[in-house]
């Protein structure tokens, strides 16, 4: 039996994967002052960032374009800082959990549980399971080394299906994070292996696990809900290229432009 990644919509790369040097160059002429190409660079995060507002509690269209507008004027006021994806995407994960305080969200069964993620569980399930990025841009985006987001991953899977690893002994709840790294494509084959085998001699994680490949599919079903108009979105990145226009961008000084060639940390002082 072999597993296939748990991304909710295909398998195939996501654009921002395979765009990547495409998006590196239109930041860099965003950060020289080219709104246009800053537009189009962010262009490729509007899913990701609706999807996260959505589970904010945005559920609304216009509230959700509202709050991206904002998202998007911050990051353009520091994008002469922005010189690699991993910059633009570093400094949007922590804007998105600046915004993710005092929020709400309620949503009926079968997904109640959306409600009592934390940031960093709300951010991986956008941005891992409904966006396909990279084990490398999470890092990168977040600092949470693969061990964590290994364990992150997993405790999400179970506090979304309502299932609870705690009730189990210690052996099984490790099973539990291999199978979720099994699923997310993380194991070599040898170790695929030996995990299906064990498999067989634990009920609960056969269970966590067909609770999980079951909510897949209601995740597909919310992310189809969460689209917003094609028209509209045009509509709005035509009105945000125009709105980015007389917004101010921060220079960078000489030295916050070499420690940024070594880490983007510019933004935790913004």
């Amino acid at each position: 039996m072999t597993f296939l990644k748990s991304t909710v919509s295909n398998n195939a790369p996501s654009p921002i994967s395979i765009d990547r040097s495409k998006i590196r160059s239109l930041f860099r002429k965003g950060g020289a002052g080219n709104v246009s190409a800053f537009t189009q660079a962010a262009a490729y995060y509007l899913d990701l960032l609706s999807e996260y507002f959505y589970l904010l509690g945005y559920t609304d269209p216009c509230d959700r374009l509202f709050e991206i507008e904002a998202t998007l004027f911050e990051c353009w006021r520091y994008a002469p800082y922005i010189r690699r994806v991993s910059d633009f995407e570093r400094f949007l994960e922590i804007q998105l959990e600046k915004r993710s305080q005092d929020r709400f969200l309620d949503l009926p069964e079968p997904h109640s549980h959306l409600g009592q993620l934390d940031h960093l569980q709300r951010f991986l399930l956008v941005a891992r399971i409904y966006q396909g990025w990279t084990y490398r841009s999470l890092y990168l985006a977040t600092r949470k080394k693969k061990p964590e987001l290994d364990r992150t991953l997993a405790d999400l899977k179970c506090l979304v299906t309502g299932f609870k690893p705690q009730l189990l002994k210690t052996q099984e709840q490790l099973l539990i994070i291999r199978l979720s790294q099994l699923m997310e494509g993380e194991l070599k084959t040898r170790d695929a292996r030996a995990i299906e085998k064990d498999l067989a001699k634990h009920f609960h994680v056969l269970k966590f696990k067909a609770q999980w490949l079951g909510y897949r599919c209601e995740l597909a079903e919310l992310k189809v809900q969460m689209n917003i108009d094609s028209d509209v979105l045009t509509s709005f990145k035509n009105s945000l290229n125009d709105k980015l226009k007389d917004l101010p961008v921060e220079r960078p000084k000489f030295r916050e432009s070499i420690l940024n060639q070594i880490s983007f940390m510019r933004a935790h002082s913004s």
